[in-house]
Formats: structure tokens, C-alpha cells, sequence
């Protein structure tokens, strides 16, 4: 864990790729599902929004990386 100069804690994690795809679905689910303010933070909206992507990331990185073309 680095500590940068906002005082953000930044986190690494290793994950299985059936892991990723659990966490990208609960986050598009979130995102569906999301209430709004002022039930919920109007950031949040835009945070999911970017680790939504963050995960695809890793989703198509696998899929470029380890899976066969006849599939």
C-alpha cells in the first residue's frame, strides 16, 4: 500500500478472471439499480462508471491474451 500526497490509499489485489467477471457484473448492476441523489453521493455514479471500465479492461485483456480464435 503506497500513501500518495492526498492521503488516498491505493490497494493492489490478485484476481482470477472469474473473480473480475463477478465484480463487473455486481458494478453494472450497481450502476442499473443506482438510486440517485440524494439517496446516494451524485460522485458515486461516475466512480462506478470508471471501475466499470477498469474491470471491461481486464476482461478484454484476458480475452485478447487467452482466448483461442475458434471460440
Amino acid at each position: 500500500m503506497a500513501m500518495d500526497n492526498d492521503d488516498r490509499s491505493d490497494f493492489e489485489y490478485q484476481w482470477t478472471i472469474e473473480d473480475v467477471y463477478l465484480l463487473y457484473h455486481c458494478v453494472c448492476e450497481t450502476i442499473r439499480l443506482w438510486p440517485g441523489a440524494p439517496a446516494r453521493p451524485y460522485e458515486e455514479q461516475e466512480h462506478l462508471r470508471i471501475l466499470r471500465d477498469e474491470l471491461y479492461k481486464g476482461v478484454l485483456d484476458y480475452k485478447f491474451h487467452h482466448m483461442d480464435v475458434d471460440e
